[in-house]
């Protein structure tokens, strides 16, 4: 990612952040291994990723930033990855 094409008058915005990202990566970790078909191309999982993140609010903040709601619980996430698994196996976006 270069650094620049996140800047708006000399403010860097690089490390304003949705903060779903991460819950998403670390349930993907624990989900996927429950479907043994997945064949763990860099395609598939980032297909899983974006259409994971597409179905969460997004929720943007800067470092420092205090939430002070939970919108999402664990099951969520797990649920939101296991439908985004099952979409890409029927319809991979490679042959």
């Amino acid at each position: 990612m270069k650094k620049e094409k996140y800047q708006s008058f000399g403010v860097d915005l690089s490390n304003v952040r949705n903060v779903w990202e991460s819950k998403v990566i670390k349930y993907m970790n624990e989900v996927l291994p429950e479907f043994p078909e997945f064949d763990y191309c860099a395609i598939c999982i980032q297909d899983v990723y974006a259409l994971a993140m597409n179905q969460l609010t997004p929720k943007y903040v800067q470092q420092g930033t205090v939430l002070l709601k939970k919108e999402y619980v664990d099951h969520d996430f797990k649920d939101i990855i296991e439908e985004a698994v099952e979409k890409v196996l029927k319809n991979p976006n490679h042959p």
